[in-house]
């Protein structure tokens, strides 16, 4: 919901305001016949509803959701893209903000996204991350009283200066052992924004199995955020990263693990399937990261076809092998979304993709 100002209300009274501002954005035409994207509730929902009204969950936002991350700067392909294709997107995460481990945050909003996103009539959760330094910074975050207290009043001044809906948490290589003590944050953060009119949705790692013990997602119990968290973002991605070794970057198999596991765990409504539109070249060392444009240049120098899902190549004597998640795979994510009931999709990011997604998302 929109900012209510920085005066506490009743639950009933957030409702009734909630309520007055449904008609926010206009929902996106999502794919085609038997593949669209709503489940069959809300696709009754949907044929019943008036011309012109927009199908609301109770907590104020759309569905189904279709979110695009935003990085890079205020130009580019990414804006490109949004300047574009905002019609078939409902809100943005825009990658602009680090968390340290006094609880400052750095970092700018970018006035011409922003400004675009405010015309476009999208909402916007501005990121806070911090994966970079991982548990080094995000341990001694979440142990310190203070220093958490005063993280939860800078997101909660972010909002208030910029006027976003709410908070994106991407805290990224939370040690397990601080997995209350996020859960915590989580749940005070939550109940602050709310207080206020805005919105805490999370960017988590994807889990097939409560795996306390994980060095990666040991941190993230699902079942907990689930209740706290307005939008929990599943990144349903890097199952093949570039320090692994050369596979899909999110096989169908594999994301029907991570979506199952997450609408078992966590209310479907309040997930939301992370969808990768971008790839990964293995070569030697780490592997590059590629856009669709990319991909198809590989593609074109080496006589092979783009619309393959992996392409093998030489250079120099190194063999190189190249993925990208295309249009068939995003096909498959959303099938799979629709079959769980899971509330929406977000695109890994915007300038990446293959710009038959959005015709897909369009139902040309």
């Amino acid at each position: 919901m929109r900012p209510l100002g920085r005066f506490a209300l009743p639950a009933l009274a957030i409702v009734v305001l909630a309520l007055a501002i449904l008609p926010h954005v206009n929902l996106p035409v999502m794919a085609k016949g038997t593949d669209a994207y709503l489940s069959p509730a809300h696709a009754q929902a949907a044929q019943t509803a008036a011309p012109g009204t927009v199908p609301v969950h109770q907590d104020g936002l759309p569905t189904p959701l279709v979110i695009g991350y935003y990085a890079g700067a205020g130009s580019g392909l990414g804006f490109q893209t949004l300047s574009k294709d905002a019609h078939l997107l409902n809100a943005i995460v825009p990658d602009w903000y680090t968390i340290w481990r006094d609880g400052s945050i750095t970092g700018q909003a970018l006035p011409t996204v922003l400004d675009l996103a405010r015309r476009k009539n999208l909402w916007v959760f501005a990121m806070v991350q911090q994966n970079q330094y991982g548990g080094t910074v995000l341990g001694p975050l979440l142990q310190d009283p203070v220093a958490s207290r005063r993280a939860m009043e800078n997101l909660l001044a972010l909002c208030e200066k910029e006027g976003y809906d709410g908070i994106n948490l991407d805290f990224e290589g939370i040690p397990p052992q601080d997995r209350a003590d996020y859960t915590s944050f989580v749940g005070q953060l939550a109940t602050l924004l709310h207080r206020y009119g805005y919105y805490l949705t999370l960017s988590v790692p994807a889990e097939t199995a409560n795996e306390p013990t994980n060095g990666w997602t040991g941190a993230y119990d699902y079942k907990a955020l689930g209740k706290e968290a307005d939008l929990v973002l599943v990144m349903a991605y890097d199952e093949h990263y570039s320090l692994s070794a050369a596979g899909p970057i999110a096989s169908t198999a594999w994301v029907q693990q991570v979506a199952s596991y997450a609408a078992r765990t966590m209310p479907p409504r309040r997930v939301v399937l992370g969808v990768p539109v971008y790839g990964y070249d293995w070569g030697n060392g780490p592997a590059q990261g590629l856009s669709w444009e990319a991909f198809k240049q590989i593609a074109q120098e080496h006589g092979l076809s783009p619309t393959s899902q992996d392409l093998v190549y030489w250079v120099n004597g190194v063999q190189h092998t190249a993925y990208y998640e295309g249009l068939q795979a995003f096909e498959a994510k959303i099938r799979v979304a629709t079959g769980y009931g899971i509330r929406g999709i977000a695109l890994w990011r915007l300038g990446l993709e293959d710009p038959k997604i959005w015709s897909y998302l369009g139902g040309a």
